[in-house]
């Protein structure tokens, strides 16, 4: 708009004025979207855009939002949890109570989802010591706030050992392994970040089997002497599921004396604490898990082997498709000269204790 304006009490050409006011901003009407916040996929993302000036109240729209983002337009609120991403430019228009507009051009940059990784060649998969999920945060995923760290428990997500929690905080191990049992316990540790989330295996070893306990070890995945080394296997997300093969898992565990001359029985006891689905046998009939057991004497020692299998006719539920989950089995073992005392139908005595998991992770 143009405002002219003549005088009389000064020589030409002073005696002409011209001035001017931007038709896009009224009253100084004026729209700030400078210096929005990181976004992420899959995070909640939040931020105002900001008016001033102008005839109140204010109305705010947008025809080129990120997928994913909604604006308000009555505060000019800016949230929703982006789908892809990029570095994407929208427009934003203000519009007044006396019907003056103002538009920005806004800038946002979406970063991918929150991710988290190991190398599948790290035996075993999973964080141990002093390691954290932090260190495995793959760089430039995540909208960079604070990722906090917990256990989440139930079905897939494994059983820590008594004695053992995690800090939120600094997503370390603290504590000290409360149970007596032989193994090693895996377990999936969550980050959270802005509403995304990451998902990955921790492992506590109690390396030191009670006194007078029978002799276990488990060989596996080609090597021996893995007794404290999860299983690792990927799986298809959109397939059934089968862990297992002859003689890989290997368990042998030695009667230690308890069953001297030539008479020996035995048995077992199993717990699955942390399936994510129903275990079934390659026929889809009940739960099958420790297979193929056998007594042997070496001329020493009475010992049993078996070994084990997992498997569903189903692909695991949407929740662990794309994400690595855990199985536990706490397995317990009774060898005696005396059959009654290992007799499952009655109490056994069991003198041998191991923690064993599998890890499953999706294929890549």
């Amino acid at each position: 708009m143009l405002l002219c304006s003549c005088t009389d009490d000064l020589n030409a050409p002073f005696n002409y004025e011209q001035s001017t006011t931007d038709a896009t901003t009224g009253d100084g009407l004026m729209l700030d979207c400078a210096d929005l916040p990181q976004a992420a996929v899959a995070a909640t993302f939040s931020a105002t855009l900001a008016a001033t000036g102008g005839e109140s109240p204010v109305q705010y729209t947008s025809a080129n939002l990120p997928p994913g983002l909604a604006l308000d337009a009555s505060t000019g609120a800016l949230t929703g949890t982006p789908t892809t991403a990029g570095d994407v430019s929208f427009d934003v228009t203000v519009t007044d109570a006396a019907g003056t507009t103002a538009m920005a051009s806004c800038q946002l940059s979406i970063a991918e989802q929150l991710s988290v990784e190991l190398d599948l060649a790290t035996v075993p998969y999973c964080i141990t010591g002093t390691d954290t999920l932090l260190a495995h945060v793959v760089d430039g995923t995540g909208d960079g706030t604070t990722i906090t760290c917990d256990h989440p428990g139930g079905s897939g997500n494994g059983t820590a050992p008594a004695g053992i929690s995690i800090d939120p905080d600094t997503c370390e191990i603290v504590g000290t392994v409360e149970d007596t049992r032989l193994g090693t316990w895996a377990f999936i540790v969550r980050g959270s970040q802005s509403g995304a989330e990451v998902f990955i295996p921790y492992c506590v070893t109690n390396d030191t089997p009670a006194a007078n306990t029978f002799p276990i070890t488990v060989d596996h995945t080609g090597m021996t002497g893995q007794t404290l080394v999860p299983l690792l296997r990927t799986f298809n997300p959109a397939a059934a599921i089968m862990v297992g093969a002859t003689d890989d898992p290997l368990f042998r565990v030695t009667d230690n004396g308890n069953c001297p001359g030539n008479v020996c029985n035995y048995s077992f006891s199993f717990f699955i604490n942390a399936s994510p689905f129903d275990l079934q046998d390659a026929g889809g009939n009940d739960k099958a898990v420790i297979v193929d057991d056998s007594l042997d004497n070496d001329g020493t020692n009475y010992f049993m082997t078996h070994g084990m299998r997992l498997s569903t006719n189903e692909p695991v539920d949407d929740a662990f498709k794309n994400r690595p989950w855990v199985v536990n089995l706490a397995i317990d073992y009774c060898f005696n000269i005396d059959g009654n005392a290992c007799d499952t139908s009655m109490d056994p005595d069991y003198n041998g204790f191991l923690e064993w998991s599998v890890i499953m992770v999706p294929t890549p």
